[in-house]
């Protein structure tokens, strides 16, 4: 935590201490999200402004290093190497978010499968987004939103059928983000794995409207 404190002051270590304090207590309930791209209903979002830019990444050459440092150090630089290697050769693509030139943050998406088990299998036309972050200095500029809109635009573009988020029920910051995106709401649920099986525990009321014929698992399936 010193180390972190050193690096990104006092507010953004409080910060990070406020969120591990919701982690104790919140425990590992998700709260998952969707929105299907081909549907009459979906309206591409306005263009980014001006001062924004987004740029996909699908290997680690493609990252100026520069930026590599401004990710990397973020966090742990090792473990950063290892996971984002990891994560490309998997096939997930990197979306970086520019303000004014500068990194301001990225986020993942992945198409058919997802890194880890999901909570029920995913079509091969589905996309999966995940581990969007904004760095501290660019928060609260609706950074995050405009990346999602964007993204989501771009898959639809590309003809994916229906995109995932899921959130961690304690990060307000992430649910707060969401909302302003098309994203719905699909319901809460945690999940754990044993002996190579996931297994998912859903809260009540877990689907929301319009997906009466979507393939979700009863709350006690095994994905």
């Amino acid at each position: 935590m010193f180390g972190y404190f050193r690096r990104h002051g006092f507010r953004a270590t409080l910060e990070r201490a406020v969120l591990s304090a919701r982690r104790l207590f919140s425990g590992t309930r998700m709260v998952l999200f969707y929105l299907d791209l081909q549907d009459e209903g979906f309206c591409a979002a306005t263009k980014l402004p001006d001062h924004l830019e987004v740029e996909r990444k699908a290997s680690l050459d493609g990252i100026g290093a520069q930026e590599w440092r401004q990710i990397s150090e973020f966090w742990n630089p090792d473990l950063c190497r290892r996971n984002f290697s990891e994560r490309f050769q998997e096939g997930a693509s990197l979306w970086l978010i520019r303000a004014e030139g500068k990194l301001a943050g990225y986020g993942w998406t992945m198409t058919g499968r997802t890194i880890v088990p999901y909570y029920y299998p995913l079509e091969g036309n589905y996309a999966h987004l995940f581990d969007f972050l904004v760095f501290p200095e660019f928060r609260g500029r609706n950074i995050n939103p405009l990346l999602v809109g964007h993204i989501l635009n771009e898959l639809a573009a590309e003809g994916r059928s229906r995109a995932y988020i899921e959130v961690r029920e304690w990060n307000r910051r992430q649910l707060n983000s969401l909302a302003k995106t098309r994203f719905r709401r699909l319901g809460v649920a945690r999940k754990a794995t044993l002996f190579g099986r996931t297994f998912v525990e859903w809260s009540a009321a877990r689907a929301g409207p319009g997906l009466e014929n979507a393939q979700i698992p009863a709350p006690d399936a095994v994905a």
